[in-house]
């Protein structure tokens, strides 16, 4: 029970901070006290079956040792998991050498999740809105009605015990977030300039640094963060209280576990053609370089996934395979930001989309795999392993597998 209670203790604190409606911390206390009944009676199933196991083992180990024939056996009954997420490789199941070209096998495995949704009417009355998903398949938004925002940046775990969205923070003029495995990065506005946060599983939020004015430039994947402070230094941390490490010079222009892409800048922060991808945990690098005209006009917008590295510029969209770092731009155009003028690129192990939030949103969907892209009605967003989408919005996210 103890990371149960931890979980709900860091919740239940976001719900203090961020000061809801009664009603939803009745909703989110409903889920616990629901999850908390399932689980023990898993496990006095569970227990049952063991005890069951026991017995037949003590039956069948006498004939066995006396030289007795037969392969006795059972199916040892697996606990349920409190929250379901993708495999992510680790330093010893991941081989960097040399830091050269080239993509090393992946030994993360399929979400063994069904689909889920996120969305309704959030305290206050308006409706989630997304930013994104994280690589852990939390939906990340803020609520919004329209133009107007409510301020609070809101996670929603749908594979987790608490699926209702909770506050993560409220913060004026929030313009996005990143998430990984049970971790938030987010920025936003201080007295003295940006400041990126990062919030933990239990609901603790940290300070990494300095942030980039009007401008993104943080990241999240799996355990770690990655951001650009506002002397253009890119830094990385495994968990939100770990020590920064400094990565390089430039700008954090995409990040998917293990690699961080930083475009070297110049004068006035322009960047200058050359992009490094280093590893997070090896510092291992290698160094290519990019069309300056990719990175021309402020609509220019990055997104990095597995063994890809994506720009889209204009109305075009331009996909690096790294692994050859061939690059293919593809014929289809990008869908019209809307009268919003939110676009968002995102990237994951199996797609890369470009989506806009607008009444009449679209998004292009490009298969990496099938080399093939569409365009669908609605907004998408995906990450690691996940694809999320809505229609219409006044539908909820839906949220299922990539691949």
């Amino acid at each position: 029970m103890e990371d149960l209670e931890r979980l709900v203790a860091g919740r239940l604190r976001a719900l203090d901070e961020a000061a809801p409606s009664p009603e939803a911390r009745d909703r989110i206390l409903g889920d616990v006290r629901r999850t908390v009944t399932t689980r023990r009676r898993r496990r006095r199933a569970l227990q049952s079956a063991a005890g069951a196991s026991l017995v037949a083992v003590a039956v069948v180990a006498a004939p066995v040792l006396l030289g007795g024939a037969g392969e006795p056996g059972h199916d040892s009954p697996e606990p349920a998991p409190l929250a379901a997420t993708a495999q992510r490789p680790t330093a010893e199941n991941e081989k960097e050498g040399t830091g050269k070209a080239g993509n090393p096998p992946r030994t993360r495995t399929k979400p063994p999740v069904k689909a889920g949704t996120a969305g309704g009417t959030l305290p206050g009355g308006m409706v989630l809105s997304a930013f994104g998903v994280a690589s852990d398949g939390a939906v990340l938004g803020e609520g919004r009605t329209g133009s107007d925002s409510d301020g609070t940046l809101w996670r929603a775990d749908l594979n987790d015990l608490l699926a209702a969205p909770v506050p993560v923070t409220r913060s004026e003029g929030l313009t996005g977030a990143s998430g990984g495995d049970a971790l938030t990065v987010w920025a936003e506005e201080t007295g003295s300039g940006v400041e990126v946060l990062c919030q933990d599983g239990d609901g603790t939020t940290i300070s990494l640094g300095g942030g980039l004015d009007e401008d993104h430039g943080y990241h999240a994947d799996g355990a770690y963060a990655v951001w650009t402070d506002d002397a253009g230094t890119v830094w990385s941390a495994k968990g939100c209280d770990a020590a920064p490490r400094q990565l390089a010079e430039g700008y954090a222009a995409g990040f998917a576990y293990p690699y961080a892409y930083v475009l070297a800048t110049g004068a006035g922060g322009a960047p200058t053609g050359e992009l490094s991808r280093l590893h997070v945990e090896t510092g291992a690098g290698e160094t290519h370089d990019v069309p300056a005209g990719l990175l021309a006009g402020d609509d220019v917008m990055y997104a990095a996934g597995k063994g890809t590295f994506s720009i889209a510029h204009g109305s075009a969209l331009t996909v690096f395979d790294t692994s050859t770092w061939a690059r293919r731009t593809l014929g289809k155009r990008l869908p019209a930001a809307g009268g919003s003028g939110h676009s968002f690129l995102t990237a994951g192990d199996d797609l890369i989309v470009y989506s806009s939030r607008a009444a009449s949103a679209k998004s292009l969907i490009y298969d990496v795999n099938a080399t093939r892209a569409k365009t669908v009605q609605g907004e998408a967003f995906t990450k690691g392993p996940w694809l999320l989408t809505r229609t219409d919005p006044a539908d909820d996210y839906a949220l299922k597998p990539s691949g």
